[in-house]
């Protein structure tokens, strides 16, 4: 499964990486939503794993013209941020799964397996 990570933390977007080619699956990273649709545009991907709040295009932003652009990738969207609840607004924008950081590898790796065909 090739999957496309969007993260400005570089410790956090290196850590997730790392982690999932343990596991066999072929990785890239983007430091946020310019990049990562600069780079979907020569590369396919399976699934999408984006944070929400980074500079230049945020994650809603990058969800929303994914899932215009790339029906076919799936979007595993990711944040921390308290207060109002933005893994709600993209749920409501067609992501395959949420996950609210800090999250646990395994916790990953479980929702990357519902998504394998």
């Amino acid at each position: 499964m090739r999957v496309l990570v969007i993260e400005d933390n570089v410790d956090l977007r290196d850590y997730l990486r790392l982690a999932l080619e343990s596991q066999e699956y072929e990785v890239f990273t983007a430091r946020n939503g310019q990049e990562a649709l600069g780079y979907l545009n020569g590369h396919p991907v399976d699934v999408v794993l984006t944070d929400l709040f980074m500079p230049e295009m945020d994650g809603i932003e990058t969800i929303s013209t994914v899932r215009k652009q790339f029906p076919s990738v799936r979007v595993v969207a990711m944040s921390g941020r308290p207060g109002v609840d933005y893994l709600s607004v993209a749920r409501e924008l067609g992501v395959a799964c949420t996950l609210r950081k800090p999250f646990e590898i395994d916790e990953l790796l479980a929702a990357l397996k519902n998504l394998q065909p």
